[in-house]
């Protein structure tokens, strides 16, 4: 793909997924994104990483999802520049980094505004192919890093959004923290009563390629070891243990990446080794919620993240072409309206309809009603809340593709989790519900920037695969 057409062929490839993935206008506002399941979002990017270390599926999973990609789109010139991309050299090492919280809209204004120069040369470079995906829904952290974990769509491996019903211990949980939702304790759940090695129902990629005699790594900052959100996605797995390297700063996790990679590569040329690496950075996202997406200290981790690519990275290892980079996000992110936030809190009539406090984001509130009160709560939101929120009921939820490919329903667990109803903002208003007694103070929330939903700021990531 020459340098020239890197431009048109990423703008072609917007435009193109964009129609794809529009949900229907006489359900939601104009510019929402439906996630693909079906090879063009962040739950396909695991399987084609997999194909191109020659590890084809899931052995014990018939609902696995197939590998990105971008013919899909049908055009002839995006189809043209992939497969001229794919047949530069053959592939051994691959690396996953995922940014939270760096959407593709946000990407593209930070290289246009000069806040990343790095970013801006490789995505236009030969070495490159650039385009936009979808997150996957909920489009928030554990959701998405469950599917980029596993190739499965949330409705088959479960992690339905921050905080989801989980009916085997019959409370809410935060599945971030691995606590309870509803208890006057943040002690997490012993192993006997909630294992996370054992929750997701679905195989990992670690494990999948472990078995399969490849070398797996993940580089992860160093608080996230043994976290919750690790040993759920990496259950069984030798990565999310010995094959762990935990890193102080972003700068540090690429120094780590960048000598795993080139001890692998000199170990390649006697035996051929592949490997996989997987490497998150959290910053841009914590920098986007408290100061805002675009704001100018995430503009600032973004010139900071920009640096050390550059200088860790692209640099010492260009030329190895057989090492791959797979930049994704795990979502985006957009600006939260003071004067457009709702508390369900102020709508007691319905609440009175629910049997436990809403779950899920605040931009994709599920809602659990108490048995015969669907209609009224129904009525209640469409006829005081109809310019604010769309409500749409589980099963059609489903039926649209919005936790996965719709002719795979999720299991009766897992259907729980989403609740009964699914409260979607309109018009860039916000959901949140605060649960006890409540004072004027607890309705108030100090957040800048949002996901969650399907907004394109919110559902559009980056697929950049860039070879070194």
């Amino acid at each position: 793909m020459a340098n020239s057409s890197f431009p048109n062929v990423t703008a072609l490839a917007e435009a193109a997924l964009l129609e794809r993935q529009s949900l229907p206008p006489e359900l939601l506002e104009a510019e929402t994104v439906r996630p693909s399941y079906d090879g063009l979002g962040l739950a396909n990017v695991p399987a084609l990483a997999m194909h191109w270390l020659g590890v084809d599926m899931m052995p014990t999973s018939i609902t696995a999802l197939p590998p990105f990609n971008p013919l899909l789109l049908e055009n002839p010139a995006v189809t043209e520049a992939w497969e001229a991309w794919q047949q530069q050299d053959e592939i051994n090492h691959v690396v996953l980094l995922i940014v939270d919280a760096f959407g593709y809209d946000q990407l593209q204004t930070v290289m246009a505004d000069g806040d990343a120069p790095g970013l801006a040369i490789a995505c236009g470079s030969p070495q490159a192919f650039f385009m936009p995906a979808t997150s996957v829904f909920p489009s928030t952290t554990a959701t998405a890093l469950t599917s980029a974990a596993t190739a499965h769509a949330p409705a088959q491996h479960g992690i339905m959004g921050t905080r989801a019903y989980v009916r085997e211990v019959g409370n809410i949980v935060n599945f971030l923290r691995w606590t309870p939702g509803l208890s006057p304790t943040s002690t997490p759940y012993p192993d006997s009563q909630l294992n996370p090695d054992t929750f997701v129902p679905v195989p990992n990629l670690y494990l999948t390629l472990e078995d399969a005699g490849v070398d797996v790594g993940i580089v992860n900052w160093r608080n996230f070891r043994g976290s919750s959100v690790s040993r759920f996605t990496t259950g069984g797995a030798q990565a999310g243990k010995q094959g762990y390297v935990d890193y102080l700063t972003a700068s540090d996790g690429f120094v780590q990446l960048r000598d795993r990679l080139l001890s692998l590569q000199e170990k390649s040329l006697q035996e051929k080794t592949k490997s996989f690496t997987h490497l998150y950075i959290p910053n841009l996202d914590s920098a986007a919620h408290r100061y805002g997406p675009l704001s100018p200290c995430y503009r600032a981790e973004v010139a900071t993240l920009d640096f050390a690519l550059k200088r860790e990275l692209f640099e010492p290892l260009r030329g190895r072409s057989d090492i791959v980079l797979l930049l994704v996000a795990d979502h985006g992110q957009r600006t939260i309206a003071p004067d457009k936030v709702l508390w369900l809190n102020h709508h007691p009539e319905l609440t009175k309809c629910l049997c436990a406090p809403a779950t899920g984001e605040s931009q994709a509130r599920f809602l659990h009603v108490r048995s015969g009160q669907e209609a009224s709560a129904i009525a209640y939101i469409q006829t005081h809340l109809r310019d604010q929120f769309l409500v749409i009921p589980k099963d059609k939820a489903i039926h649209l593709g919005l936790f996965g490919l719709p002719e795979q329903p999720p299991t009766e667990e897992i259907g729980d989790r989403m609740g009964d109803l699914i409260l979607i903002p309109q018009n860039g208003w916000s959901c949140f519900q605060h649960v006890g007694e409540t004072k004027p103070e607890d309705c108030q929330t100090t957040l800048l920037g949002i996901h969650g939903g399907v907004t394109r700021a919110e559902m559009l990531i980056p697929f950049l695969a860039y070879r070194f």
